[in-house]
């Protein structure tokens, strides 16, 4: 997974750089002008969409594995802003409880091809576990960088890097996400995996994008 992540991080660092080279960009003052005046170029990729998931976690710092369903949804405004909430119940293997992982944000974007979008968001999370195991609570913030890219009309490409601050159930101060999403652009199905230095996560999700 670390190759990965490297890999995913050299992606993220180089690709706004390449994107904005562009050999055959218009210098006059009147093209200029007219460039600014038309309308903002439309996202390749939706961030409006309700999403149903498959969580599975193995924590080293609970030394051991939870999973479970959970919903999230996202909702983007027009210029590129988008705000989503989050809920997962997670059922520990061998720990006699769960854990009930919850939260919103606020991200923006940006499409730099035809096939590519770029994002960043700030999420504030909460992780509790249930009252058999304690009732404790981690409050946290989620920092992400990442993007998406088609690589047919049927496959896209997600990677991202994130760093998780102020964590109590485990220090994660910097993972890695990187997966694939089949389906059009109503219906997809993703499968992702994270690594951070708590452990690993693999993700399956559903997403459903409206208008």
């Amino acid at each position: 997974m670390r190759k990965y992540g490297i890999l995913v991080t050299l992606v993220l660092l180089l690709a706004p750089l390449l994107a904005q080279a562009d050999p055959q960009a218009q210098t006059s003052q009147d093209q200029a002008s007219q460039i600014s005046q038309s309308p903002a170029p439309q996202d390749v990729f939706s961030y409006s969409y309700l999403q149903v998931n498959r969580l599975s976690e193995h924590s080293d710092f609970f030394n051991d594995r939870s999973a479970g369903q959970g919903l999230k949804f996202s909702y983007g405004f027009n210029g590129g802003v988008y705000l989503f909430g989050q809920w997962n119940r997670l059922d520990f293997a061998r720990l006699a409880g769960h854990r009930n992982l919850s939260g919103i944000g606020i991200g923006a974007h940006q499409e730099y091809s035809q096939s590519t979008s770029f994002f960043i968001d700030l999420g504030f999370l909460r992780d509790r576990l249930s009252g058999s195991l304690g009732g404790a609570t981690d409050n946290y913030w989620r920092v992400t960088y990442g993007f998406q890219s088609h690589l047919s009309s049927f496959v896209a490409l997600s990677g991202a890097i994130f760093t998780e601050r102020n964590t109590d159930f485990g220090r994660r101060p910097f993972g890695e996400r990187l997966g694939l999403s089949f389906g059009g652009s109503v219906l997809a199905l993703g499968v992702f995996g994270e690594h951070t230095a708590n452990g690993n996560r693999v993700e399956a999700e559903l997403n459903w994008y409206y208008p």
